[in-house]
């Protein structure tokens, strides 16, 4: 199927919502960085909180005139959570507040006012393609648009990587290890893993297609981005990924992506002879990878990040232990007592499970763990029982962030609340609803 660009008349069928959705597409995949100088690393933050406030304002007024109408939920209890997560956080911060005297700006900024961000992105979601005119449509237009800003930074990345050397001038963007826009690989990993999955369900089908020629450029890069994003997580699910893409019709898809992977494959090798990274030449990261599955607990971690991982594990629970076990040591309590116990702080708990379960207790981990299972279970009914494709991409990109959480702390990546948000509203036609 030949891929065309869209009309001017096709154009004008979008309404307002199918442009925010295009919009928060694209903004979500980007952060910039504030205030910065010689004295300080400055603030980085989303372009999308940059413009939430204005979004936030826009969708009040907009209930308040009864223009429009309050997010549709799938499930009912939806607010619940949302209140009982508040709650938990809420008493997590007072709780901070005890056991160190003092309300971090970490603890209230980035953790506290940052959930209440993530909640924002959720109701702002289901706000979205409650009221769009088109449900079908306005999902369609947030897939289109994100998998193809995604795939235009891998090949932007990809030209300029290549371009660097020859202009002999820093670009930024192709930067060792890749990062894109979000200015974290990890973070970028995420963005990754979730335009495969939509690539997946969105593979020939007539409500979420992909562009072809979106579908084609981004298993032209997959193994440029495999090399140069050098995240071991992004390895395992992409590799998982790819097996499901393959579960159907493997051999009219293998005859698609074969050619591009081995493309891209061969333009991944000859990055090995353009860049001058040390890292790239070489492939610390498989190296590490290899001796993290043979070494023995006995054996010292040769690589950095896995140092700080089993750091943060050690001084997360022997905290943990300090303290009520059943609400935690508190919001911000983590990076002064690793401050007090070795002299500095050397990275944050990378690990959602345990970070909950050190500064919320298990109260806080048990509230946020239902909410997950129960995210699984309401995305398992609509896709399974309802037959939304979507659902299912969603369904299936929770059972791997679960996965991922287990080496990195990604639930304040605004993007999957998005998501969320937008996967629970009722399965019915919009037609009616107000402009």
């Amino acid at each position: 199927m030949k891929y065309k660009l869209p009309s001017l008349s096709a154009l004008k069928l979008f309404d307002k919502y199918d442009y925010i959705a295009a919009a928060l597409a694209i903004l979500l995949q980007i952060q910039v960085t504030l205030f910065a100088d010689i004295t300080s690393k400055g603030i980085r933050i989303g372009l999308a909180d940059l413009v939430l406030p204005v979004l936030g304002g826009y969708i009040v007024f907009s209930l308040f005139r009864k223009k429009s109408k309050w997010p549709q939920w799938a499930a009912p209890s939806i607010p619940y959570w949302i209140i009982s997560m508040a709650l938990v956080m809420s008493v997590a911060l007072l709780n901070g507040y005890l056991v160190n005297g003092v309300i971090s700006s970490w603890a209230l900024l980035n953790k506290y006012i940052g959930f209440y961000i993530l909640i924002s992105y959720m109701l702002a979601a289901g706000w979205l393609v409650t009221n769009a005119p088109d449900r079908m449509k306005v999902l369609s237009t947030f897939i289109t648009v994100f998998v193809s800003f995604f795939v235009i930074t891998l090949c932007t990345s990809v030209m300029t990587f290549f371009i660097e050397p020859i202009l002999g001038m820093n670009l930024w963007l192709p930067n060792y290890p890749w990062d894109g826009f979000m200015a974290n690989r990890n973070a970028f990993m995420v963005i990754f893993t979730i335009a495969f999955v939509l690539i997946i369900w969105g593979y020939k089908r007539k409500d979420y297609e992909v562009p072809s020629l979106i579908s084609s450029l981004f298993f032209l890069c997959l193994p440029i981005f495999f090399v140069l994003n050098d995240s071991r997580t992004g390895w395992i699910v992409g590799t998982c990924f790819m097996l499901i893409f393959l579960f159907r019709n493997p051999i009219e898809k293998f005859k698609f992506v074969l050619p591009l992977l081995c493309v891209g494959a061969t333009i991944a090798y000859s990055s090995y002879f353009v860049t001058t990274s040390v890292t790239v030449q070489r492939g610390h990261q498989m190296r590490y990878f290899v001796e993290a599955i043979q070494s023995t607990p006995e054996d010292e971690l040769k690589y950095r990040g896995d140092q700080k991982r089993y750091t943060a594990l050690e001084d997360g629970l022997e905290l943990y232990r300090k303290y009520n076990p059943i609400v935690g040591a508190g919001l911000g309590s983590y990076k002064p007592f690793q401050i007090k116990k070795r002299g500095k702080f050397i990275d944050i708990i990378d690990f959602t499970g345990l970070w909950l379960l050190v500064e919320t207790g298990i109260i806080g981990l048990s509230v946020f763990s239902a909410f997950f299972i129960f995210c699984l279970w309401s995305l398992y009914k609509s896709g399974f029982r309802h037959h939304d494709d979507f659902a299912r991409a969603l369904f299936t990109f929770l059972i791997f962030f679960a996965g991922m959480t287990l080496l990195h702390e990604l639930i304040y990546t605004r993007v999957v609340w998005f998501i969320l948000g937008s996967g629970f509203v009722q399965y019915h036609s919009n037609s009616s609803n107000a402009a």
